[in-house]
């Protein structure tokens, strides 16, 4: 079982809300907060812009609602300026279209389900990933890598388009169109056994309609991502089947999130992580097939994890490296957790059950089924991390609900 050590932080905190109209949850936070952090508190965007300029802060959460402007325009501008800033928003609910005109400026969405006690997790872990992304071997193996790839465009028009005032489904499934080859991805995906669907789907426009945005919206990106690529020719570790795998994992991931009852948001962030899991695979071996081939033979040799030999041959794994290229694309902390951390989530600062569960759990099963392993020792399920959250004794149900469960 994990200890964990009480100590006052130095890390500093800046609430943004209106004191007057906030909703009392928000104060809650600032004061258990106050505990442990050093913690400030300014009612409006100007007055946060000073603080911010004047001191240094790690952290910022504000409420939607400001005197002057909304927690978006106040985000926006430290993405803009302050990118080492972790960024929270707050909403006393998960509208679907502050979700979408926040994306890519916040790090973290909560609302009135998250309460105090998970608050001072999120915070914790959103710590604890900002030190796994600033690891300075991880950023020592990538600063060579003066190519790292970007988005993909369609992605970034699509979320151009959900940030509108009136984003349309029909605008959607155009953008998507206008790429063939993304578009006969997406809906290779759909019609996958993965997703179960009954009928069978036939454009765009059709699938936007039957699945909804936010999963096209995670089908585009892993699409988008796997196109990215080139097969290395590295026998065992080919692009379809790593493109397979993934499939397999997001799925289970959010069959996982619903199971546990996460809120809507963080089922489709799990989605979009699971599907995401492996991307630091596809950039070691694009730019480290050598070394990659090294780890392979090292963990087929010694009888360890993958994960584990490529930490001795090349001082990083291939999640930390996912993660940190994603973190350059703006996704969320959720994700980003969930990637860096899959194979060793007891690694979080405080765990919780969230998005980094449900994708250690659909990564860790899908392992032992598609390698049929019967033994616990070499089970890539991590039981201490399990027992913390009061899930150990649920596995074989779940690995059950894994193999049954469709979209």
């Amino acid at each position: 079982m994990k200890e964990t050590t009480k100590k006052m932080a130095t890390e500093k905190i800046l609430f943004v809300f209106d004191h007057v109209n906030c909703n009392e949850q928000i104060n809650d936070y600032y004061r258990l907060c106050s505990a442990d952090y050093v913690s400030l508190q300014a009612d409006s965007i100007e007055k946060a812009k000073s603080i911010i300029s004047s001191k240094q802060v790690d952290l910022v959460i504000s409420s939607m609602d400001l005197l002057d402007g909304t927690g978006i325009d106040l985000h926006r501008f430290i993405a803009e300026n302050h990118q080492d800033i972790i960024r929270f928003l707050y909403s006393e609910n998960s509208d679907k279209d502050i979700v979408y005109k926040s994306a890519g400026y916040i790090h973290q969405f909560m609302n009135n389900e998250t309460k105090p006690s998970q608050f001072i997790s999120i915070v914790e872990n959103a710590f604890g990933l900002k030190g796994v992304l600033a690891n300075k071997d991880l950023h020592k193996r990538l600063s060579g890598i003066t190519n790292l790839p970007s988005p993909p465009e369609i992605y970034n028009q699509l979320t151009t388009e959900l940030q509108c005032q009136y984003p349309s489904i029909r605008n959607i499934a155009n953008i998507i169109k206008k790429d063939v080859s993304i578009t006969a991805k997406v809906l290779h995906m759909v019609n996958s056994a993965f997703f179960g669907l009954s009928a069978h789907v036939e454009n765009p426009l059709h699938a936007v309609n039957l699945l909804g945005i936010d999963t096209i919206q995670s089908m585009v990106l892993t699409a988008g991502v796997f196109n990215l690529f080139k097969d290395p020719g590295i026998s065992g570790y080919s692009i379809e089947s790593i493109y397979n795998n993934s499939l397999a994992v997001g799925t289970s991931s959010r069959h996982l999130a619903n199971a546990f009852g996460l809120m809507t948001k963080h089922t489709e962030d799990a989605l979009m992580a699971g599907m995401l899991h492996d991307i630091g695979k596809l950039v070691m071996l694009s730019y480290f097939p050598t070394e990659f081939k090294q780890s392979v033979e090292l963990s087929e040799r010694e009888e360890i994890p993958l994960f584990e030999a490529e930490k001795q041959i090349i001082g990083v794994n291939d999640a930390e490296i996912g993660a940190h290229l994603l973190s350059l694309w703006g996704l969320p902390n959720s994700i980003l957790e969930a990637i860096a951390l899959h194979y060793t989530p007891q690694k979080a600062q405080r765990p919780i059950t969230n998005v980094l569960t449900a994708v250690h759990l659909g990564y860790a099963l899908n392992h032992d089924i598609v390698h049929n392993v019967r033994e616990d020792s070499k089970s890539a399920v991590d039981m201490d991390y399990l027992e913390q959250l009061n899930l150990s004794s649920n596995v074989e149900s779940l690995k059950n609900f894994c193999m049954s469960a469709t979209v």
